[in-house]
């Protein structure tokens, strides 16, 4: 099984290199077209569910996908961005915001949230799924299933971008990351 790993489209804060956190910050125009390129990356690719973060610029993105792909759309709060306590809404180094501040919620349990609910998913869907979620969350997982090859510090995850998790007898394994949407297809 697959699980295709999408981070929302871009942000006003993105652009400033603003961290986001839990703030519920929209989909800019860019974002908005990003995100629909996306979903045309997806047309054709059956999809068993499209999993989304709660925060609007994941739950926009990842209604595109679903509409294109006549996926059920699920919404699961533990996809949610990572809490980023009193640097949300800062501009600091996105690779060690724990420099600035200590409230931070750990890696490791950003990481567990989120791979209970892909775990979950995986065992109870038919097929292929996706998940629509959040830098700091996807590159906690990328970190925590590569063993820190790569993802939280080492990876800058691009927006409307393709991280593909095969799921295989309760184990994950990355095969690749930052896909291009419209390259998704080359992983099926």
């Amino acid at each position: 099984m697959k699980i295709y790993l999408i981070r929302h489209g871009e942000t006003a804060w993105n652009l400033e290199s603003r961290i986001q956190g839990r703030e519920d910050i929209p989909l800019s125009p860019e974002g908005q077209r990003q995100s629909a390129a996306c979903a045309r990356g997806f047309s054709g690719v059956r999809l068993s569910a499209v999993l989304s973060s709660p925060l609007s610029r994941a739950a926009d993105t990842a209604k595109l996908l679903s509409q294109t792909c006549g996926a059920e759309l699920i919404i699961e709060p533990d996809l949610t961005e990572r809490d980023f306590g009193s640097v949300s809404g800062q501009i600091v180094d996105i690779f060690n915001p724990e420099k600035y501040a200590s409230d931070l919620e750990p890696l490791d349990d950003v990481a567990a949230r989120a791979l209970a609910v892909l775990r979950r998913q995986g065992e109870r869907l038919s097929g292929d799924f996706a998940a629509v979620s959040h830098g700091g969350t996807i590159n906690a997982v990328l970190r925590a299933v590569s063993n820190g090859e790569i993802g939280s510090g080492k990876t800058r995850l691009l927006n409307a971008h393709v991280n593909i998790l095969e799921f295989e007898n309760g184990a994950f394994r990355v095969l690749s990351y930052n896909v291009p949407p419209e390259n998704v297809k080359n992983y099926l």
